[in-house]
């Protein structure tokens, strides 16, 4: 990192100071607005659900985001008494966003109605209080209110409660692990400062960006706890090299300058590689996985813009403080230790370990993905309870209806002979299919739209929506049952509604996944060989980060499959389809972040001494003490994810959680000083460059010469 840059920053520490706190108050005001203006909704245009659910919008008025269900449970519900259960609901939405009732039913003793707006998911989701309070004071007595605008609005209060308790358990994980590692003293607030700026900086984008594009609801939750993660552990690398060179610089700022050349360079290196790996959700088609790219990209970002500039700032503050840290036996330390065991037997070491990296990853043969997880939701919410109520009656697929979508593409044409025939068939296949429990049809409203163009076939299945079962229906329904129907030339049959979006949402995830992880794996292994000068340790490093994947994404299956540990994840019963994808890129980010911190110093350590196990056991007994406590610092950060209600996200902390462990553990510890020890110079040596002299190595493995860099 340029010298010049780094004294401008210390000189002018009071304005960079000032305008840290002025971005992070920013995000603090725009946080409380910004809930607002997000979205969980799944929708994928272009796909044939999209379609489908457009027409039923457009021409029967059922929205499909803008949609809420009316839920009341009687016992008698004659015609008489459903009709005034109608009125009375008519009344109370009177002047509501133009809600409007389309169609409801009366089975088992409950009373349902589809009550549809024009608005966005978003924007639906604003009315839900409204909706409430109108049906408490004018509508049905002991109405309950769902649908998917409810579900939203019900949501954000769990993600907010989830985000509150999660900080806490990060924060206390991080001060515990800071302490023990920084000591109590002005240092230990450095990471923190830092934690705070990058989040606020992340949420005063978020918001900005929210009012241009939609943003997943989701996004607050990751932005805060795997930013508080990120930023805490590029200062805590940052205040560990200060105190290294501070003992032989001349002053402070000399103290600051080396830092950032050195574990600077390496903590905005790794950044970009977080911030590459996310980027790469951008080429993604969903809106909703490209905005968690986004989301994440903005606080990869905003970690190396404050480890660029405030981090220096405060750095420079420290002073003589810097100069406090523990003195160590060199050499005499579990992680060299480690290194030299793991080289003595560095065969032996990489066989055994990437049998149990293989190990951990094999549940992925068992891996089933949903769209959603409405199962796994927690049951205090209100719209909730009304789910359990209609799927104890009525079975867990009437909340979440499939749509059979026929466009004639003539007014009136759904009226021929020929089509009432189709219709009749595919009807009459529908309910003989041993995954439905009804299929209705009719020849006028709500089956039929006004102009006669088209018209629809309810469907709903016997299994909950996003199972197995559900998803091969739907493909069953369009690959099978439509073509056997044999509608007359020049009709479109579309299958649209809530199971059809999630089969469609998951076919266009996974149909662009493979250039998602090209391109992350290709970017990112380009800027580990820049920067290392070694293509080699580039391929090692890449391969080790693809291995850490399989590792945590197998370990995550487990955990949901056989509902193990704490969160959401252990009764959701499937993944979620957006976390291994989002798990992919940003996991590939933080363990090659970490391997590039040891790396980093294998190759400088190896530039003094020339031999590559004095190397290895250099770079790993001075960082891998430090490197471990920022990547544990990381894992209490995902744990505020694991232990939340809301599935998706608890699996994604347990993942990631995983992953960084395993790169601990395994990885870092094993593999790769078993791998940089087979491989040796032809891994170490710099391209065109003669090797250097070996020198004699001291007694705790390490040869002479200047103190080592982060």
């Amino acid at each position: 990192m340029s010298e010049g840059w780094v004294r401008a920053v210390v000189r002018a520490r009071a304005l960079v100071l000032v305008f840290w706190a002025v971005v992070a108050a920013l995000g603090v005001i725009g946080a409380g607005s910004l809930s607002s203006r997000l979205s969980t909704s799944l929708d994928v245009p272009g796909t044939p659900s999209a379609a489908a659910n457009a027409i039923l919008a457009r021409s029967f008025h059922e929205n499909a985001d803008g949609s809420f269900t009316v839920v009341v449970s009687e016992r008698h519900l004659g015609t008489s008494r459903q009709r005034a259960l109608r009125a009375e609901l008519s009344r109370a939405l009177a002047g509501v966003g133009h809600a409007r009732v389309v169609e409801s039913h009366a089975v088992a003793g409950v009373w349902y109605a589809v009550v549809s707006t024009p608005l966005d998911l978003a924007s639906a989701a604003t009315l839900t209080d409204t909706l409430r309070h109108r049906l408490a004071t004018d509508g049905p007595a002991g109405a309950l209110l769902t649908g998917p605008p409810a579900l939203q609005s019900d949501l954000g209060p769990v993600l907010r409660a989830d985000l509150a308790r999660g900080l806490v358990v990060a924060l206390v994980a991080a001060v515990l692990l800071l302490a023990l590692t920084l000591g109590v003293g002005a240092a230990l607030l450095v990471p923190f400062v830092v934690a705070l700026a990058t989040t606020g900086a992340s949420l005063a984008v978020l918001e900005v960006l929210a009012r241009h594009l939609t943003i997943s609801l989701y996004a607050p939750n990751l932005v805060e706890l795997v930013g508080l993660g990120l930023a805490v552990d590029y200062a805590l690398l940052l205040v560990h090299r200060l105190r290294e060179e501070a003992t032989s610089a001349p002053d402070p700022t000399a103290a600051v300058v080396a830092t950032m050349a050195t574990a600077g360079r390496t903590v905005v290196l790794s950044g970009l590689v977080v911030a590459v790996g996310l980027a790469a959700l951008l080429v993604e088609p969903v809106g909703f996985v490209r905005s968690l790219g986004v989301a994440g990209l903005v606080v990869a970002l905003a970690a190396v813009a404050s480890a660029l500039s405030l981090a220096p700032a405060l750095l420079s503050l420290l002073g003589p403080n810097a100069r406090r840290t523990r003195t160590r036996r060199v050499g005499r330390g579990a992680w060299i230790r480690l290194a030299r065991g793991v080289l003595a037997r560095r065969r032996i070491a990489l066989a055994g370990s990437l049998t149990l990296l293989l190990a951990l990853a094999s549940p992925l043969l068992g891996l089933h993905l949903t769209p959603l997880t409405l199962a796994s939701l927690p049951r205090s919410m209100a719209s909730v309870r009304a789910l359990d109520l209609v799927s104890s009656r009525l079975g867990p697929g009437v909340a979440t209806p499939l749509s059979v979508v026929v466009d004639t593409h003539r007014e009136g044409g759904d009226a021929t002979t020929a089509q009432a025939a189709a219709r009749l068939r595919l009807a009459t296949a529908l309910s003989r299919d041993r995954e439905v429990e009804i299929a209705a049809v009719g020849t006028r409203a709500p089956f039929v739209a006004d102009s006669g163009r088209y018209a629809q076939i309810d469907v709903v299945a016997r299994a909950a929506f996003g199972s197995p079962e559900v998803q091969a229906l739907v493909a069953r329904v369009r690959h099978r049952l439509v073509p056997a129907a044999h509608f007359p030339s020049g009709t479109t049959v579309d299958v649209g509604g809530a199971p059809a979006q999630g089969v469609d949402f998951l076919a266009r995830v996974y149909s662009s996944a493979p250039l998602v992880a090209a391109t992350a794996l290709l970017v990112t292994s380009l800027l580990v060989g820049l920067a290392l000068s070694s293509w080699v340790l580039a391929l090692l490093s890449g391969a080790l980060a693809l291995l850490s994947q399989a590792a945590a994404l197998g370990i995550t299956v487990a955990v949901v499959r056989l509902g193990l540990g704490p969160g959401a994840a252990a009764s959701a019963g499937q993944v979620e389809g957006w976390v291994p994808v989002f798990l992919f890129a940003l996991l590939l980010g933080l363990s090659t972040d970490y391997q590039v911190f040891i790396l980093a110093r294998v190759r400088e350590a190896f530039a003094r001494n020339g031999e590559p196990d004095a190397a290895v056991q250099s770079a790993l007994e001075r960082t891998g003490g430090v490197v471990s406590a920022a990547a544990l610092v990381m894992v209490g950060a995902l744990a505020g994810l694991v232990v939340g209600r809301v599935a998706g996200l608890s699996e994604l902390g347990l993942g990631l959680a995983a992953g960084v462990l395993v790169d601990v553990v395994v990885v870092r510890g094993v593999v790769l000083p078993s791998a940089l020890g087979l491989l040796g110079r032809r891994a170490l040596a710099r391209p065109g460059e003669p090797d250097p002299p070996p020198v004699p190595a001291t007694g705790d493995g390490r040869g002479v010469g200047p103190g080592p860099a982060t």
